[in-house]
């Protein structure tokens, strides 16, 4: 990862920053759905600077990082967030800074939290009736997770879902590649 442009979300009165994250982070998301390689991984990979766990804060900045400067250029971040220009600011194209001595990945948790989507998801894939798959969930007690999230809403099934980022420290620059979303369990980015 040799470069990354930071973006700086900027609430005001009446917008507040989980609003504007969800908003851009809309936006890329749909921007690196068009990336895929033929592995079907993405090479933008994002960070969230100053994410806090345990606080549900993802802060109110992202870096998209990628080896060339080509591979940003072409998610072109200025066109994508035009519509929040005012709740955005966009940094050109930068070098990472020499000497990064830790990276992190930046992970999708999927906690089983709701137990009326995997009763829909168990019926649909194991071709029972909707009661019968919440009959057997309710015996499991939901998840709560204190991870942060950005509100999401799914281009597939317009159903709103909270897509969790944890966070994990590493010594070393991994690069296999990352998700639609940017996150990867084993792909980390530069911290700093």
């Amino acid at each position: 990862m040799n470069y990354y442009i930071e973006i700086t979300l900027i609430p005001s009165a009446d917008i507040g920053v989980h609003f504007i994250m969800e908003k851009a982070f809309q936006q890329i998301h749909l921007g690196l759905i068009g990336m895929h390689a033929p592995t079907g991984m993405v090479p933008i990979g994002i960070s969230f600077p100053e994410h806090v766990s345990g606080k549900n804060l993802l802060g109110n900045k992202i870096r998209l990082f990628a080896t060339q400067k080509q591979i940003l250029e072409s998610l072109d971040a200025q066109q994508r967030l035009k519509h929040l220009t005012d709740h955005v600011h966009i940094t050109g194209i930068r070098n990472v800074p020499e000497n990064i001595s830790s990276y992190a990945c930046y992970i999708r948790q999927q906690p089983k939290s709701n137990n009326m989507r995997l009763a829909r998801r168990k019926a649909k894939r194991e071709g029972i009736k909707f009661e019968q798959a919440l009959q057997y969930l309710n015996r499991y007690k939901e998840q709560r997770v204190k991870t942060p999230f950005v509100a999401m809403v799914s281009q597939s099934s317009q159903q709103r879902f909270k897509l969790f980022v944890l966070k994990q420290k590493s010594n070393e620059l991994i690069n296999d590649g990352f998700s639609s979303y940017g996150l990867s369990s084993t792909s980390t980015v530069p911290e700093f």
